[in-house]
């Protein structure tokens, strides 16, 4: 990893480059696409009269469509305001090595539910609740094999009436008209 440390303060000494050159390169033990950073140190003038150093940390990353990540922050000297700013850039690159890592999942978490090993099963069914619209006998079928489901729950649009076309195991259709006593 690249390191390229400006000093604008003069007060950046052979020890603190070292310990900053140090620092970021635990960057790439977290993420290992980290290409360079730029450390910029500058003085920062408060109205009571009284100077800051300013430093300033861009990491660039490696990859495709990667973000520029940097952080500033101010202190009374240069390696307080480098320790503050370094603090926020090793957040940033956990967070994007994170959410790299994340989308890289076999399967999609809200299609595959966690497994309920440690939780007691609810003894209440899922309840679902579905607005049925009137459609005649044709459109339910052809919705049930555009679907891929093994059952299509509609309103008749001839009777009114709730109806169920399902698949059976040879491929055939079968159809359900619920008689109510």
């Amino acid at each position: 990893m690249k390191v390229v440390l400006h000093d604008r303060t003069d007060l950046v000494g052979p020890d603190l480059r070292e310990y900053s050159q140090r620092k970021l390169t635990r960057l790439e033990h977290h993420f290992g696409k980290v290409a360079e950073a730029d450390v910029e140190f500058s003085p920062e003038a408060k109205r009571s009269g009284v100077v800051f150093v300013l430093c300033r940390i861009n990491v660039h990353v490696d990859g495709r469509r990667t973000p520029l990540l940097s952080a500033h922050e101010s202190g009374a000297d240069p390696q307080a305001a480098f320790d503050l700013a370094f603090d926020k850039i090793d957040r940033q690159v956990v967070k994007l090595k994170e959410k790299r890592t994340s989308r890289k999942q076999a399967t999609s978490p809200v299609r595959v539910p966690q497994s309920d090993e440690g939780k007691e099963r609810e003894t209440e069914p899922e309840r679902i609740r579905l607005k049925l619209h009137p459609v005649s006998l044709q459109e339910a079928i052809s919705e049930l094999e555009s679907d891929g489901q093994s059952f299509h729950v509609f309103l008749a649009e001839d009777t009114g009436m709730i109806e169920i076309v399902f698949r059976r195991t040879d491929g055939s259709v079968g159809i359900i008209e619920p008689v109510v006593p």
